[in-house]
C-alpha cells in the first residue's frame, strides 16, 4: 500500500510540474536535456534589440491596469561560449515611456535564474510557483503590448551573438495568479546551440482571422533561425503561387505580419475566429477565349484556394494549377487564364477536375537558414476545433520537393536535408479549411487561332483547306471544333525558285566528234548527271562522245531541283568509196 501511496503522491507531484506552463524556457525547451535558447544576434535579425522596428519586439500584453509583469533570464554567453556580462535590458510601456532600466541583467537574487526547473516552474511571486525563480517586477500602469529590449557589446572585435540559457517573461493578475498567453513577437529568434541539435520547441500562431495553430518544431536541427508567420509567404507580390515558394539565399525581406505566442493566446484578448464556408455548390463557365471563371459563394470575406488537377496522374502534376484568390461574402467570379502549370495553354476538350476550399487560418512559415529538417513539423489545429491542417511546400527552386496536395501525416511533413536549408529561406504553409466544395469535372474549351507558314517550290501545289493550290498567298479557314468555338487556321504559302535551264536540242554528230553540255551556273548548286537513267557525274559541265540520252539534275540551296535531258546521237563515218572507171 505505502508503494502505491508513494507512487501516486510522485504522479501528483508529476502532473502538477507539467500543468504549470510558464512564459519562455519551458515551452522551446521541454526538457532540461533538450536544446533551445532565446538567441539575440544583431547581423542576423533585429529581434528585441534597443529601438529595434515594431515587428522586433519581444512584447508583453497587459489587459487591466495594475497586472504585473514577472521575468528573469539565466546565463547569457556568446557566439565563442563565454559569458557575456555586459547585457542591458529596459522595459517600456507601449508609448515607449521607459519604465524599468536601462539596466545590467543580474547575475544574482531578483530577475536571476539559475536552474532550468526554476525556469519552469516560472516566478515565485505568483500563486502555486514554489521552487521558481525571484523576478524582477513591474505593476503595469496602462494597457497595451508592454516590450523588452536589450543591448550588449557587439560589432567589431565584441560578440555577435547572445544567448540566453533560460528565460521567463509571465504576467500575473492582482490576485498574484499567473495569466498564460500575454508574451509574443512577429519575429522570435532562438539557436538550439548546434547544427546537430534538435530542436523540440512549439509555438503558437495568432492568424489575422482569429485562428490559433501551434507549430512543433518536432527535431528541427538549426543553428541560429527567425520564425516569422504571414499570409503570403516570402515575397509580397500578391501572387501567391508564386510568393510562397522557398527561396535561394537569405537576402529576402519578409513579412512579420501574425503575432507568434509561446502558449495558446489569452482567450479573453485574442479570441477565436470564426470559420467561412463554401455555401452553394461550384459552378463555372469555360469560354472561348481561354478563360475558365469559376463561381465560388462563401459567408465570410477570406481565401479560397483552387486546385485544377489536368494531369489525370495520382497527385500534383507539374502541369497542375493551384490557385489563391480573396472572397468577399456572396458570389464571387475567379478566372483562370487557361495555362497550365508549365506555361503551355490547355487544349481545347481537355477533362479538368476542379476542387475549390475555402482557407481559414491560411499561415505562412518562412524560416531563415533553418538547415537541417529530418523528421518534419507537426502542425495543430488549437481554435476553433477542427481537423488536422494539412502542410504544403514548395522547394523546387533550392532542389527540394513540392507537395501541393497537402501532407496530413501525425508523425510530422515537410522534411529537408541541409542542402536545400542551408542559406536559404524555407517556407512551409498550412490552413484550417472549413470547407471543401466537390469536385467539379469541366470540359475545357477555347478557340485556336494559329498561323502556318509553307514554302514550296515555283510548279509544285499543297492541299489547303481541301483545295490544291500553287499560287503565292494568304488562306484563311474559320473552323468550329466539337466544343463548339472558332478554329481559324491561316495559311501563308510562299513559292520557291527553281533553278530553270535549257540544255538544247538534240544533237547529232559524226563518230569521234564529242560535245560539251553544260549545266546553269549558281551559288551551291549541286549537280547529277546520267545517261540513259544511270549516273555519270556531278560536275557542272561533261563532255559526251557516246550516243544516249543524257540527262541533268540541278538542285538549289532552297532544295528546290529542275531536270532536263537531250538526245546526243553519233554517226560512224562512211568508209571510201569504190570509184569505177567506164
Amino acid at each position: 500500500m505505502w508503494v502505491k501511496n508513494i507512487l501516486l503522491t510522485f504522479s501528483i507531484i508529476l502532473m502538477s510540474f507539467l500543468m504549470l506552463k510558464g512564459e519562455g524556457t519551458k515551452q522551446i525547451m521541454p526538457t532540461a536535456g533538450s536544446f533551445g535558447e532565446l538567441q539575440l544576434m544583431p547581423s542576423f535579425s533585429s529581434f528585441a534589440l534597443y529601438d529595434c522596428p515594431v515587428d522586433d519586439r519581444l512584447c508583453i500584453h497587459i489587459k487591466t491596469v495594475g497586472e504585473k509583469i514577472c521575468f528573469g533570464f539565466g546565463e547569457r554567453r556568446d557566439n565563442n561560449g563565454n559569458v557575456i556580462s555586459d547585457v542591458q535590458y529596459r522595459l517600456r510601456r507601449p508609448d515607449g515611456t521607459i519604465v524599468m532600466g536601462p539596466a545590467s541583467l543580474p547575475t544574482s537574487g531578483a530577475g536571476w535564474i539559475s536552474t532550468y526547473n526554476q525556469a519552469v516552474i516560472g516566478p515565485n511571486n505568483l500563486a502555486g510557483n514554489t521552487g521558481g525563480y525571484s523576478p524582477l517586477t513591474h505593476t503595469a500602469t496602462m494597457t497595451g503590448d508592454y516590450y523588452i529590449e536589450f543591448n550588449f557589446n557587439s560589432g567589431w572585435g565584441g560578440p555577435d551573438r547572445c544567448r540566453f540559457k533560460y528565460f521567463d517573461i509571465t504576467v500575473g493578475n492582482a490576485a498574484n495568479q499567473e495569466v498564460d498567453g500575454r508574451v509574443w513577437s512577429k519575429a522570435w529568434q532562438f539557436t538550439s546551440g548546434n547544427q546537430s541539435n534538435d530542436f523540440l520547441g512549439k509555438l503558437y500562431v495568432y492568424a489575422d482571422d482569429g485562428i490559433v495553430t501551434k507549430i512543433d518544431f518536432n527535431g528541427i536541427q538549426p543553428y541560429v533561425f527567425t520564425v516569422y508567420c504571414n499570409i503570403n509567404g516570402i515575397t509580397n507580390t500578391g501572387v501567391f503561387e508564386n510568393d510562397r515558394k522557398s527561396r535561394s539565399g537569405t537576402g529576402w525581406n519578409v513579412n512579420a505580419q501574425y503575432k507568434i505566442f509561446l502558449n495558446d493566446p489569452d482567450i479573453t484578448v485574442y479570441p477565436t475566429g470564426s470559420f467561412g464556408a463554401i455555401t452553394a455548390p461550384i459552378t463555372t463557365d469555360s469560354h472561348c477565349d481561354g478563360n475558365l471563371d469559376i463561381f465560388v459563394s462563401v459567408n465570410k470575406t477570406g481565401k479560397v484556394n483552387i486546385f485544377l488537377d489536368i494531369n489525370p496522374l495520382p497527385g500534383a502534376q507539374p502541369e497542375d494549377v493551384s490557385l489563391t484568390s480573396n472572397v468577399s461574402v456572396g458570389t464571387n467570379t475567379i478566372t483562370w487564364n487557361g495555362i497550365n502549370g508549365l506555361g503551355q495553354p490547355v487544349a481545347s476538350g481537355t477533362q479538368i477536375s476542379l476542387t475549390v476550399t475555402y482557407i481559414n487560418g491560411l499561415t505562412n512559415l518562412p524560416m531563415r537558414d533553418p538547415d537541417t529538417q529530418l523528421y518534419g513539423f507537426i502542425i495543430d489545429l488549437i481554435r476553433p476545433s477542427g481537423p488536422r491542417p494539412a502542410i504544403f511546400w514548395d522547394d523546387l527552386e533550392v532542389g527540394g520537393s513540392v507537395e501541393l496536395i497537402g501532407c496530413t501525416s501525425t508523425s510530422g511533413c515537410h522534411s529537408f536535408p541541409y542542402s536545400v536549408g542551408n542559406n536559404n529561406y524555407i517556407n512551409t504553409w498550412w490552413y484550417a479549411s472549413s470547407t471543401t466544395g466537390d469536385p467539379v469535372t469541366v470540359n475545357y474549351r477555347r478557340s485556336y487561332a494559329g498561323t502556318s507558314n509553307i514554302a514550296i517550290c515555283e510548279g509544285d501545289s499543297v492541299l489547303i483547306n481541301g483545295s490544291w493550290v500553287s499560287t503565292s498567298g494568304t488562306y484563311v479557314n474559320a473552323l468550329t471544333n466539337m466544343q463548339g468555338c472558332d478554329s481559324i487556321i491561316t495559311t501563308v504559302l510562299t513559292l520557291k525558285p527553281r533553278p530553270i535551264f535549257d540544255l538544247g536540242p538534240d544533237t547529232t554528230v559524226c563518230n569521234g566528234q564529242s560535245v560539251q553540255l553544260s549545266g546553269p551556273v549558281g551559288t551551291n548548286f549541286t549537280y547529277l548527271w546520267t545517261k540513259d537513267g544511270s549516273n555519270i557525274g556531278i560536275t557542272q559541265n561533261i563532255t559526251v562522245t557516246q550516243t544516249g540520252t543524257y540527262s541533268l539534275t540541278v538542285t538549289a540551296p532552297n532544295g528546290c531541283s529542275y531536270s532536263d535531258y537531250v538526245n546526243y546521237t553519233s554517226f560512224p563515218i562512211p568508209g571510201p568509196l569504190l570509184i569505177k572507171h567506164n
